[in-house]
């Protein structure tokens, strides 16, 4: 007869959990059979698989969830270089430098660090032995001065193309944003520029008296001469009041844009920016001067305030001979600097308007006349942000 001693696994009184075998081939009478303990009784372990893998074991502790942890991190222990992640380690290959293969698919990319002054970008990750916690000395960020990693351009330094180029709209500012990445939120189809150079003055700007029996324009475009009280021979092609004298007398006239199609404008915000000098006769009531105004059919003129840059002197009105200068705030000779300046016009209003007509009105007295007033430039533009 055999007799074998199984311990049930995990159990610290085997012999209670003992069970007694009859070997077939024995006697089934009990009278003429003993009872004989075998020369050796086996009793079986907890059952452990050991995996040398890595270099590291993983005991089986399967509950009844049929999850498995690394023995290191039973009971939320853990040892940083015993090659397991676990508790509040990042990583750990076990006192062996690691290589990118150890962190399986986490690159720079996937990890913060506060201590940067930017969002990480890329380069080459790497774990403390001492922590095990990602080292990200060799990891790049926006803002260290270089475009690498992901990074599209350099936070903070010129992007080298334009909003055409980029496929994002006619015009506008291209900027790199905080990420590194290139912001085109301000290009706009929304888009007028006139520039009167000599070789396309007027640019299909016009000129025209406002007043039967007032003094004729004075307008005219090209390049302004040596005379004293205007910007100079070196000033730039423009369109002035008498580009080799002073304006005239009692004068209410104006300069008229064509119109313009802003319909594919809709934009946020649109510009109106103008480049411009000016010498008017000045005094107590700012006399000679010119505003600004804006008009959808050629017919009615609103007249608008500049909303940034040089703007209109409002500590007293013009005293023009005629309206619409006369008697409002506009440009005037107690603000002359006798040099160059934008103002800028706020338009957001008429975005849509297919026949917009933008017009610059001087008006004088019958007193002392001066430089005039000169325009370099003008343009329209939207602010990129769509309604």
């Amino acid at each position: 007869m055999l007799l074998v001693s199984v311990a049930a696994c995990g159990d610290d009184t085997a012999a209670d959990a003992s069970s007694t075998v009859t070997d077939p081939s024995s006697s089934s009478s009990s009278e003429s059979s003993s009872t004989t303990p075998p020369e050796e009784s086996s009793t079986a372990q907890p059952e452990e698989s050991s995996s040398s893998e890595g270099g590291s074991t993983v005991a089986d502790t399967s509950s009844d969830t049929g999850t498995t942890e690394p023995p290191a991190c039973m009971g939320g222990g853990s040892t940083c270089g015993d090659g397991i992640v676990c508790g509040n380690e990042e990583c750990d290959c076990g006192g062996v430098e690691c290589t990118p293969q150890s962190f399986g698919e986490i690159t720079c990319i996937d990890v913060s660090d506060p201590s940067l002054p930017g969002p990480i970008t890329g380069g080459v990750l790497g774990c403390n032995p001492a922590s095990c916690r990602f080292d990200t000395s060799l990891c790049t960020y926006c803002g260290d001065g270089e475009v690498n990693g992901n990074e599209q351009c350099e936070s903070g330094e010129p992007v080298n193309a334009t909003c055409a180029q980029l496929g994002a709209g006619v015009a506008g500012d291209v900027e790199c944003n905080g990420s590194c990445e290139i912001d085109t939120t301000q290009c706009t189809e929304c888009a007028f520029e006139f520039e009167f150079e000599s070789d396309t003055c007027p640019d299909n700007f016009s000129t025209a008296s406002l007043m039967g029996g007032a003094g004729a324009s004075s307008w005219a475009c090209g390049d302004p001469s040596v005379y004293g009280l205007g910007p100079g021979a070196a000033a730039p092609t423009s369109f002035g009041t008498n580009l080799t004298g002073p304006y005239n007398a009692n004068e209410i006239s104006a300069l008229i844009s064509p119109e313009i199609d802003m319909s594919v404008c809709s934009d946020d915000g649109i510009i109106m920016t103008m480049r411009h000098w000016h010498n008017f006769e000045g005094g107590d009531l700012n006399s000679d001067g010119g505003i600004v105004q804006v008009s959808e059919d050629g017919v009615v003129w609103t007249t608008v305030a500049p909303t940034d840059g040089d703007l209109y002197d409002d500590m007293a009105v013009l005293d023009a001979t005629y309206p619409p200068v006369d008697g409002v705030n506009g440009f005037s000779g107690g603000q002359d600097e006798n040099s160059w300046g934008n103002s800028e016009f706020d338009l957001s209003d008429y975005a849509g308007s297919n026949s917009l007509q933008i017009r610059f009105v001087f008006g004088s007295n019958g007193s002392v006349q001066q430089g005039g007033w000169y325009i370099d430039s003008m343009s329209v533009l939207g602010s990129g942000a769509g309604i």
